[in-house]
């Protein structure tokens, strides 16, 4: 019974470390990381609404905080920012959840735009991971899918007609 408990105790050891050292659970490096681009084309509006449908709907969804515009140049059809994503460490229900930020530039012209969100490398002073400057392969994933909701919603609001 004794060795039995032992032979237990040991699978259940190297079952847990195994699990720790799971690709998936490492921080990706900083060659991973590639700018999402979203391509809108034949939308119905000109580049100056456009523009202001991109605006409103990025300062409505986001607050007035997150993300921070920092540039908005309406003759030129650009907006230029930061935002804040979260992410979760690893799929253990007991994982920590963290946050990255990313470049956000969209760009449009008469009845085309294009986003573009890139991640950036950091610990920004919201997150808990401190030793965390990139993602793990399953944050990082989870990011890019946080990015393609975030272009869906923006290819309706442009869409939509006023």
């Amino acid at each position: 019974m004794r060795k039995q408990s032992f032979g237990l105790m040991l699978i259940a050891l190297l079952a847990g470390c195994s699990s720790h050292l799971s690709p998936l659970d490492s921080p990706i490096s900083a060659s991973d990381i590639k700018a999402q681009t979203f391509t809108y084309t034949e939308l119905s509006d000109k580049q100056k609404v456009l523009w202001e449908k991109a605006r409103r709907h990025i300062i409505s969804t986001y607050g007035k905080s997150q993300p921070i515009l920092r540039v908005e140049n309406e003759s030129n059809g650009t907006l230029l920012g930061k935002g804040l994503v979260q992410w979760k460490k690893s799929s253990s229900s007991d994982s920590t959840y963290c946050y990255s930020e990313y470049d956000i530039r969209f760009m449009t012209r008469d009845h085309k735009a294009r986003l573009q969100l890139t991640l950036l490398p950091g610990v920004p002073a919201k997150s808990e991971c401190d030793d965390w400057v990139l993602p793990s392969q399953y944050g990082y994933e989870q990011i890019l899918d946080k990015f393609t909701v975030m272009s869906d919603d923006l290819d309706s609001v442009l869409r939509r007609t006023q």
